[in-house]
Order: structure tokens, then C-alpha cells, then sequence
């Protein structure tokens, strides 16, 4: 299996047969598979939760049930395709999930078990969802899946992130400090993994010493763990909640990714220098370039130039070109102070806009325009942009369909969106819709 690399290269993970083996039983028991039983295969092949599906379903004597393009990124082709493909277990990407959760569950969906996993979720299913829910957590080098929580409809109400919950397939937790020592319950730290669901290593032999030391001192443990760089505490109960990143490592809507990944994606570009991305909020990737002496590269230009090498779900969503970088006192990068000006762009730009008409002329031009600034979170954003050369990945285009549909009672399909040019030619769509429902 391939993850992330720090220097644009993907790292290569060797994952053992039982290893892979113990996370598919654990799976097939979860989901229920077996003869009969109808499993979705809706993973892309470059995710390791791809095998996880794959797998349970040829090991079990379930059909595998292909899920179509449009429901990639549309929440409500997802609950149609249930429906109409009889799907009894499913595993979604937690952004998308979460546009799922977000609908009021149809009453015909047959779906009895549903996995989201890939980023932290924020989301807790209803009470009218009638399928089990699980929040799974797994790098790829601990084999997909090593940590899950069962979600309660009856917590629906509850206030947090959900837990990433207990560890299962014979993985073993510990959470310790900076130095590998282990630390009491109730104590933030790094989550150390260790148990059969361990990958062989890196094909990297320097990187795997790095990353799988020794299992800590007095855990009575005498294999390897794996160093997740993820910051948890765990519970009394041993329950864990993730906390977030330790490192620069990025999650952006559920890809996993390591700056240095976008920023050689962006510096193939011959007229780019250098550039240097930083996440604001986690959802979004923001893009700074210094341009090759003579050169003034448009940011559409550059995005498209990403695009073709990177997942869509890591595009930034805006670049910005800069004269010089800030740095900090160990003269690197100064992240922080990149993201501080930017804020202030982003605040003087809202300022200048909010001065004059913004163009939009009908309500669904308005309605259309706030709910793409907010999403894309980009104030800047005119009728006259286009969603996709902004930033809108897929993921994007699901929160629109949902915001529209909830703003207006109609459900556009992701590949109209798509094909218009525009944010001006979105709202026309929006309003001949809704002109076709009107009575007679």
C-alpha cells in the first residue's frame, strides 16, 4: 500500500497477510457479510480502505456492489443507489458521510452497517438512521482500520467530536509522551501502536527504524509499535478521542498528506520557485508561490496544473504569489505568519466587496454566491468564477447540493454542477429547476 511522503514521493507500506487478514474478519463480523450480503466497492484503488471492502466482500461470499460516479459526490445519490443497488453495508470517507448524516435518512434505504472513516468525524447519525454506524480510525501502517466507536442514535444530541473508540483485531493503544514513555489516563500524547495488525515496515529500512521503534518501556510488550504522530487521550474506560496532528502531516477531507507533497505538485510548474501551503481549519488547503524571475503564473493556471497530480480532495483551494516568504527564528517558513496575512487579505477583500453590488441580480444568484464563499472559503468569490478552477473538489460540490436543497427543495446532480462555466450559469440551473416544479 502507498501513503503519504514528506518529499513528495509516496511512502511504500509492506502489509503482511494476517495482518490484513485480522482487520477483514473484523470487518466481515461488523458488517455481517456472508452469502446474501451486498457490499459496496465504492473506494478509489489509491485508498487503503479499498482493500478493506474488496476484501471482506470476495473473503465472505458477498456481492460487491460498484457504486456509480455521480454518487462520489453527491449525498443523496449515495442513500438512491443504496436503495436501488440493495446495499446492506457500506463504507464511506468521512466528508462525504457526513453530508450523508446531515439528510433526514430515507425509510427505504436497506443499509444495515455503514463504516466512515478517513478524518475526524464531526458528525453523529440521528435518530431515524436505522443502520449500525461505526467511526473508524487507521493509518495505513497498522493495516486501514485499528480503532473503532460504535455511534448511538440515542447520542444524537451530544455536543464534540465522536471517539475514535477501542482498539480491535488483537491492536494494542498506548499513548505516550514526546520521549516514548507511557503516560496515565486522561493525559494527551501520541497514539503508539503496536499487535499483529502492524504493517512488515517501509521498504525504506531507515524509515521504518524511525517510525517502528520498540514498544515502550514497561508496557510488558516486546514486539515493535508504530508511531502514528496523532495526538490522543484516552479515557478511563480506554476509550480514545483524537485530538489532532503533532506534526505537519496534514488530513484534508480525508486524504492524508504531507505538505511537501502539494508543494512539489505545485513547484513542477516551471514558472513556480517555491511554494509553501499551510491548512487553515483543516478543511482546506491554502497555496503560496514565489514566481521564477520574469514570471507572473495566474492562480487558475497553477490550480490546473495541481490538479493533474494531485487528489482533488488536496487542490488548494486558492494560491496566492508573494514577493518573499515570511521566516521564523530558525529560519524556517513561517506558516502562521503566511496565514495571518492572508486572513487580512481575506478580511480587507470582504471589506472592498462589501461596498458595491456584488453582481448578483436574483435571490439564487445571492443564494448561490454565499454559499460557495462560505464553502470555499474564499469572500473574493464573484458569479463570474468558476466552482471548480476556485478550489471545489467533490466533497464541495456535495455540502452546495445539500445547502441548495435545503435553502430551496431542489436536488441538482453533482455532474450539472459540474459542467457550468460558472457560479452565475449554477444559480440559472437553480431557478429552471425550480421553475419546472411549480404548479401549473
Amino acid at each position: 500500500m502507498l501513503t503519504s511522503g514528506s518529499t513528495g514521493v509516496p511512502k511504500v507500506v509492506l502489509v503482511g497477510a494476517d495482518a490484513l487478514a485480522r482487520v477483514v474478519a473484523w470487518y466481515r463480523d461488523r458488517a455481517g457479510l456472508g452469502t446474501g450480503a451486498r457490499q459496496s466497492l465504492f473506494m478509489h484503488t489509491a485508498f487503503d480502505a479499498h482493500f478493506l471492502e474488496l476484501w471482506s466482500g470476495l473473503s465472505s461470499g458477498a456481492t460487491l456492489v460498484v457504486a456509480p460516479q455521480e454518487a462520489r459526490s453527491d449525498a443523496a445519490a449515495v442513500t438512491d443507489w443504496w436503495t436501488r443497488s440493495r446495499v446492506t453495508a457500506a463504507l464511506l470517507p468521512t466528508p462525504l458521510a457526513e453530508t450523508v448524516l446531515d439528510r433526514a435518512w430515507p425509510a427505504e434505504v436497506p443499509l444495515k452497517y455503514l463504516c466512515i472513516g478517513g478524518d475526524r468525524l464531526r458528525r453523529r447519525p440521528g435518530t431515524d438512521v436505522t443502520a449500525q454506524v461505526d467511526n473508524v480510525y487507521g493509518p495505513t501502517e497498522t493495516t486501514i482500520a485499528t480503532t473503532f466507536h460504535p455511534l448511538d442514535p440515542a447520542e444524537a444530541g451530544a455536543t464534540g467530536a465522536p471517539p475514535i473508540g477501542r482498539p480491535l483485531g488483537g491492536a494494542i493503544a498506548y499513548v505516550t509522551d514526546v520521549d516514548g514513555a507511557l503516560v496515565p489516563r486522561g493525559t494527551p500524547g501520541e497514539l503508539r501502536i503496536g499487535g499483529p495488525v502492524l504493517a512488515l515496515g517501509y521498504l525504506d529500512e531507515e524509515l521504518t527504524a524511525q517510525r517502528f521503534p520498540a514498544a515502550p518501556a514497561g508496557s510488558g510488550d516486546s514486539g515493535r509499535v508504530y508511531r502514528s504522530g496523532d495526538r490522543v487521550v484516552m479515557r478511563p474506560d480506554g476509550i480514545l478521542d483524537f485530538l489532532g496532528r503533532m506534526d505537519d502531516q496534514m488530513k484534508i477531507s480525508g486524504v492524508r498528506i504531507e505538505p511537501g507533497e502539494i508543494e512539489a505538485a505545485l513547484e513542477s510548474d516551471a514558472r513556480v520557485s517555491r511554494a509553501v501551503v499551510a491548512s487553515r481549519g483543516g478543511d482546506k488547503v491554502l497555496a503560496f508561490v514565489l514566481a521564477m524571475p520574469g514570471e507572473e503564473p495566474h492562480a487558475a493556471d497553477l490550480l490546473a496544473h495541481a490538479a493533474r497530480r494531485l487528489p482533488e480532495q488536496v487542490v488548494p483551494a486558492r494560491v496566492r504569489t508573494v514577493d518573499a516568504f515570511p521566516y521564523d527564528a530558525n529560519g524556517k517558513v513561517d506558516r502562521k505568519a503566511l496565514l495571518a496575512e492572508e486572513e487580512q487579505r481575506t478580511r480587507e477583500e470582504a471589506h472592498a466587496g462589501a461596498g458595491h453590488h456584488d453582481g448578483t441580480t436574483t435571490a439564487d444568484e445571492r443564494r448561490v454566491l454565499e454559499h460557495c464563499r462560505s464553502i470555499l472559503d474564499n469572500p473574493a468569490l464573484g458569479l463570474d468564477d468558476n466552482f471548480a478552477r476556485a478550489g471545489g473538489a467533490s466533497i464541495d460540490v456535495a455540502r452546495l447540493l445539500t445547502q441548495l436543497e435545503r435553502d430551496s427543495g431542489v436536488r441538482l446532480r453533482a455532474s450539472q454542477v459540474m459542467r457550468q462555466p460558472d457560479l452565475r450559469a449554477i444559480a440559472a440551473l437553480l431557478a429552471a429547476e425550480k421553475a419546472e416544479r411549480l404548479p401549473a
